[in-house]
């Protein structure tokens, strides 16, 4: 992961220094159908760093297509676990909002389910922008709330409740923002939806029991109040995960404010 701020960086560390040893193995796959590779338009041996890598599943879509990956990561757990499960991909441990890349450097910068963990992404994704290389795609992937407001406040409630590391549950209109706020121009845009189970989402041995009780407490009273269409199945509920994909590049003509 990756964070801006102080207090939201120690939340970070601490949420995932404690789950890195299982999150691999719990998110394994779940990029796997979202045809990431097409849509982001890379070309054989690109340079392809991701911000916020974590243990590297994203990444791994491009192995055999990308000359180099680097992985950014604010953890030092979640980089150490990237590096052990393919030591081809190069992981750093680092700040989003500081990135160890040479400006116009990376031909695809990537940020795949983190910039929810960050109160105020927008340095975050200039920061992607100042490392594109000419010609190249800043791709950005995140979990997205619906748009209406009091359904985004209590899905981000809901979620902080899971992973007290989240930050702001946003619709993808505000993602939207983020990306031209950066001056960056956006190429192509997709939503994806899957049916999750809240079993999965809460794995045990990752997530302490006393928080998956609350987690399921919250769900059961006001679960429908988050717009993820939660419904029971037997003991499990089973809920709507939308992910939001935007590829964009640089925008403005060459030696403008945009440049």
């Amino acid at each position: 992961m990756t964070a801006a701020s102080g207090s939201n960086r120690a939340l970070v560390n601490s949420e995932f220094e404690r789950a890195a040893a299982t999150f691999g193995e719990r998110t394994a796959g779940r990029f796997d159908r979202l045809d990431v590779v097409r849509f982001s338009r890379v070309k054989a041996e690109a340079l392809v760093a991701e911000v916020g890598a974590g243990t590297g599943n994203f990444l791994a879509l491009f192995a055999g297509i990308a000359a180099r990956r680097v992985a950014v990561d604010l953890t030092e757990g979640m980089s150490r676990v990237a590096r052990e499960r393919d030591p081809t991909i190069e992981a750093v441990v680092a700040d989003g909002a500081g990135l160890p890349l040479a400006s116009r450097s990376i031909d695809l910068v990537a940020s795949a389910q983190a910039l929810h963990h960050i109160p105020d992404p927008l340095p975050v994704v200039k920061e992607m922008r100042r490392a594109l290389a000419p010609g190249g795609h800043v791709l950005i992937m995140d979990q997205v709330a619906p748009e209406r407001f009091e359904e985004a406040l209590a899905m981000t409630e809901l979620e902080v409740i899971r992973d007290p590391s989240h930050a702001v549950s946003r619709p993808p209109s505000a993602l939207v923002m983020i990306v031209r706020a950066a001056g960056l121009e956006i190429v192509d845009r997709r939503m994806s939806e899957s049916t999750d189970l809240l079993s999965k989402w809460m794995w045990p041995g990752e997530f302490p029991d006393e928080r998956i009780d609350a987690v399921r407490s919250f769900v059961e009273r006001r679960g429908d109040e988050t717009g993820m269409g939660f419904e029971r199945e037997g003991d499990d509920w089973t809920f709507t995960r939308r992910r939001f994909m935007v590829l964009a590049e640089r925008a403005g003509p060459a030696g403008s404010a945009y440049s």
